[in-house]
């Protein structure tokens, strides 16, 4: 067998490029030992019904200080389960685990097998943690680390980070598929049987997936996702399953000198500019079980090229081409002599279909020149006919677009089911669309 080192993927034939994630020369071979043809019976274990557990009650639960770590987390931290963080490096990783210290008031051992006490002790100055419940272990030898924890009692221990430990029980290297399997293995189950909550430091590979063998993520509890623009000090931290809770929410932080700071209103953070502008539509998308208001930006010029270009940043290029096509078969709107370049505003990556009409607005002002204000925002998927498909949770963003103050919603026209609920909104003017020539039309 032959394992990639990047991913995991598993190969019966050498390759010189991995047929997963395309990264070339990681191929490895992998031997394992025959298993034996001896049979071994094993011990008849007691069965329990499913009422004689109790949920929760013996399950500790710890609540952070940190709203938006709550949100992420489903309330709380769960007492003995295991969270990977993973994020590119130099995103804040390391920042947010350490801000535990200020956010959980439980005794918590911070293992470094990358950084010295000195820099862990110069972050933790500048972030203003707590030092009395959090202490330090600078190790990178898993053997080590358990047996020093096998001397304290910590409610919580971080490992920053797993691609740097190594175990002298593991074959190759500290960062290889084989050791970071088998270190996950043994802190899962070490945590387990002491009741130890273990967070995870992970890093991700060049095309952003998580670095090491896939199944890790299958062994822990929890998986969460750090990601951001370094270029900015937005940070959204994602999660991406949860045992415990939804596996679909987001927290918002602002990276600052102090560290990371709770967004309270988040849905002011992705407008670039509240002055009416061309080429700039709003749209409120969901994120988990939160509304939030995104900004989509285009622009169009003609072409000075046979081919136009088309170039697109938080949104799939395949949904730009889309789009355009739609607007050129269905409308006046032509753009097979024009560039066209679209962006979410704040670095934000949004994949669901509730923006299709936000896009399609922002290409159509840009294109006649005509601004739409600030004060309305678009709602809606739009189908390879041109009409208006029905996104989830409709009912939630026009309550949530009300709040925020708009005052006019282009909506997808669901007939009779959305006739009560639009009679009993008389402070906003909700508009109905059932295809993009309906909306080229209301929007004239």
């Amino acid at each position: 067998m032959f394992i990639c080192t990047d991913c995991g993927n598993e190969s019966l034939t050498w390759q010189g490029q991995c047929g997963f994630c395309k990264a070339w020369n990681t191929l490895k071979e992998f031997k394992e030992s025959k298993a034996s043809s001896k049979w071994v019976s094993g011990e008849a274990q007691k069965l329990w019904w499913l009422s004689d557990a109790s949920e929760g009650n013996n399950t500790a639960r710890v609540e952070t200080k940190s709203g938006e770590l709550n949100t992420v987390l489903w309330g709380w931290l769960v007492q003995g389960s295991i969270v990977l963080l993973s994020g590119e490096p130099g995103i804040g990783k390391s920042t947010l685990t350490l801000q535990l210290g200020k956010w959980i008031e439980e005794d918590i051992i911070y293992i470094s097998g990358e950084e010295t006490l000195a820099q862990i002790s110069g972050r933790a100055k500048r972030l203003k943690v707590k030092w009395n419940h959090i202490q330090v272990l600078s190790e990178n030898n898993l053997e080590n680390i358990l047996s020093t924890l096998g001397k304290h009692s910590p409610k919580i221990v971080i490992l920053d980070s797993i691609s740097v430990m190594y175990s002298h029980e593991a074959s190759g290297t500290a960062g290889s598929i084989w050791q970071v399997r088998y270190i996950t293995e043994k802190i899962v189950e070490y945590g387990k049987k002491h009741n130890i909550t273990f967070i995870i430091i992970g890093h991700v590979t060049k095309d952003g997936s998580l670095a090491g063998p896939k199944t890790l993520e299958h062994m822990v509890d929890t998986v969460l996702y750090f990601e951001g623009d370094k270029f900015d000090n937005l940070r959204i931290l994602r999660c991406l399953k949860n045992r415990f809770g939804a596996s679909s929410e987001i927290g918002l932080y602002k990276m600052e000198e102090i560290g990371l700071i709770d967004i309270s209103n988040p849905w002011l953070e992705f407008i670039s500019d509240w002055e009416e502008t061309t080429g700039s539509a709003l749209s409120i998308t969901m994120e988990g079980n939160r509304a939030l208001v995104v900004e989509t930006e285009a622009l169009t010029t003609y072409t000075k090229f046979g081919y136009p270009k088309r170039s697109s940043r938080g949104i799939a290029q395949s949904k730009l081409d889309l789009i355009i096509a739609v607007l050129g078969k269905y409308t006046s709107v032509k753009l097979e002599s024009y560039d066209v370049y679209c962006n979410i505003s704040r670095g934000m990556s949004i994949a669901e279909p509730g923006l299709d009409l936000a896009l399609a607005a922002s290409i159509i002002s840009s294109k006649s020149s005509k601004k739409l204000g600030k004060s309305v925002a678009f709602i809606w998927e739009i189908s390879l006919t041109g009409k208006v498909k029905n996104v989830m949770f409709l009912e939630k963003r026009i309550k949530e677009a009300a709040k925020m103050g708009f005052e006019t919603l282009f909506i997808p026209d669901t007939g009779k089911a959305l006739t009560d609920f639009l009679s009993s909104k008389d402070t906003m003017r909700l508009i109905p669309v059932k295809n993009i020539s309906d909306f080229i039309k209301n929007l004239s």
